[in-house]
């Protein structure tokens, strides 16, 4: 039987516990399992409520996204974490993970995740720094399975698979930050095809800090997904691993302008807010301006910087924007899908009617207000053919709760 003392000084250099005294490293141990798999064992199923944060010791994991039939392959190192996004958000795990090699977990119980892991600012930003650097990581694994897939399954099939791990990059928009009472937020993404070029994210840095950003990536179907999957897992990793915010959107740029031969780019708002202060740092690489309701007055559009679009320009300059907050502000972003709108007539929805449309209601919910602009855009197109993506953030800073 494998000594705890041997167990310790394996996970003592793993990730998830860099900056940890090693009293608090044994007792994680000693309070937790380790569970050794075999080859084709599963650790994870699909849809299944989890209580457990899995940290693989040796071996190799896979996790598996999609149907039987047709499915991705994503290789989980020693020192990666899975569960993680279903023990924090409570709800059923998205994906399956299985035993490639004979490997060895630890299991750690969702009691000693919260009470001893998540408690403080460096087990958050190792976790965090964890979760960011798999994405990134997996990125190119990504692509290139689904690309190997497309070359001998039926491409309606592969898109179908496609999208839907789109849609399992981006957060859940009814279900961000449940356990911040200081904000209040919604987003809602609507692609016109089964992939898109469109994203937003949101992510907690930690105890005081969020990151959202909202992005719409050039031209249409896998190109543009491709992109955005790069883009969004490239800006998440940046955010979560730059101490400066104002390092964050040029390193992007320079990271997606190299070897841009096809001159691929996003458009880009992202912002981080301080929820203790209220104070919001922002920046916009060519993106739509947002709307902004602030001190209880209407929604009008947010005059602010508008730097460059990103990937093209390396080197490029993005100046960021601060804008302080007061309970009840507003801001509403939004991708060009919505103003770009067209009826049977060839007219567009245009930021006249966005604005009319934000303004129609007497402070509702974000949720309220995404759905009422999601069926005024509806009411106004009256079926003509959709052509580009729509996605919409809204968020509230409600201030530090009574």
């Amino acid at each position: 039987m494998v000594s705890t003392s041997s167990i310790a000084q394996i996970i003592a250099q793993h990730e998830l516990f860099r900056g940890f005294s090693e009293e608090l490293i044994g007792y994680v141990i000693s309070e937790s399992k380790i569970r050794e798999l075999k080859p084709g064992e599963v650790l994870i199923h699909y849809g299944k409520e989890n209580h457990s944060l899995f940290l693989l010791i040796d071996g190799e994991l896979r996790v598996i996204l999609g149907n039987d039939e047709t499915q991705v392959s994503i290789p989980i190192h020693p020192g990666e974490c899975l569960g993680e996004m279903s023990l924090v958000i409570g709800k059923p795990t998205s994906a399956m993970a299985v035993c490639h090699t004979v490997s060895r977990v630890l299991v750690i119980s969702e009691d000693v995740f919260w009470n001893e892991l998540a408690v403080s600012r460096q087990g958050v930003k190792n976790l965090l720094g964890l979760m960011a650097e798999r994405l990134h990581r997996n990125n190119q694994a990504l692509i290139h399975e689904i690309e190997e897939q497309l070359k001998y399954k039926q491409l309606e099939k592969d898109l179908e698979t496609a999208g839907k791990i789109q849609a399992n990059i981006v957060p859940d928009g009814a279900n961000l930050f449940p356990n911040r009472p200081e904000i209040e937020v919604y987003a809602l993404m609507k692609q016109a095809r089964e992939v898109g070029g469109d994203f937003y994210d949101a992510l907690a840095l930690d105890q005081e800090r969020i990151y959202f950003a909202i992005g719409d990536a050039t031209g249409k179907g896998m190109p543009a997904a491709l992109f955005m999957m790069r883009t969004f897992t490239s800006l998440r990793f940046l955010v979560s691993n730059h101490p400066r915010f104002a390092d964050v959107v040029p390193e992007l740029n320079n990271t997606l302008a190299k070897k841009n031969d096809d001159m691929m780019f996003v458009s880009l708002w992202a912002g981080i807010l301080n929820i203790r202060t209220g104070e919001l740092q922002y920046v916009n690489g060519g993106h739509n301006p947002p709307f902004v309701a602030l001190s209880g007055s209407r929604f009008n559009m947010l005059d602010t910087p508008h730097g460059p679009i990103v990937g093209v320009v390396e080197e490029a300059q993005f100046q960021v924007a601060t804008l302080q907050l007061e309970p009840s502000d507003t801001i509403f972003l939004y991708t060009d899908g919505l103003p770009e709108a067209n009826n049977p007539k060839h007219v567009l929805f245009e930021t006249g009617r966005i604005e009319k449309s934000l303004n129609s209601l007497d402070h509702p919910s974000m949720q309220r207000l995404v759905h009422t602009m999601e069926a005024d855009v509806e009411a106004f197109v009256n079926g003509a053919p959709t052509h580009d993506d729509l996605t919409m953030l809204a968020f509230r800073y409600l201030g530090k709760p009574d």
